[in-house]
């Protein structure tokens, strides 16, 4: 028998592999063919190619939806509450039907779940600059 922890942790991971494969397979499928051919006519082994001329596009134009994605984790944590374990969004759930307090109570939980998401964007929206840059 699992722990409630060692459930939630491979569901949510298989939850957003799935996602995130199909991220990173669009931004992959968004570079024109013309860049491998490009690359390849330079004389570049395919390998380094996709790592030097391919990887960098994709991830760039990926980016976006990754960054999207793992922000969207933070608050789809709340999943794991159906297999019985509980998290920020249950906890104030039950905290506020005992005590009544559902605005202040509300107000903690929307400051913690941006207190955990907006860093995050804040580095995505770094590395997106940084990125376009090198272009």
């Amino acid at each position: 028998m699992l722990s409630n922890l060692a459930a939630a942790i491979p569901g949510l991971g298989m939850n957003y592999a799935a996602y995130e494969a199909e991220v990173y397979r669009a931004g992959l499928q968004a570079i024109p063919k013309r860049q491998t051919e490009a690359a390849l006519s330079l004389g570049m082994p395919r390998s380094v190619a996709l790592r030097r001329v391919i990887f960098p596009q994709a991830l760039r134009i990926s980016l976006p939806a990754v960054t999207n994605d793992f922000i969207a984790l933070f608050t789809d944590s709340s999943i794991v509450s159906v297999i019985a374990m509980v998290e920020l969004t249950k906890t104030y759930g039950i905290l506020a039907a005992t005590t009544l307090r559902y605005f202040e109570l509300g107000l903690i939980v929307a400051v913690l779940y941006f207190g955990m998401s907006y860093p995050l964007s804040i580095l995505a929206r770094k590395l997106e600059r940084k990125l376009k840059g090198q272009s």
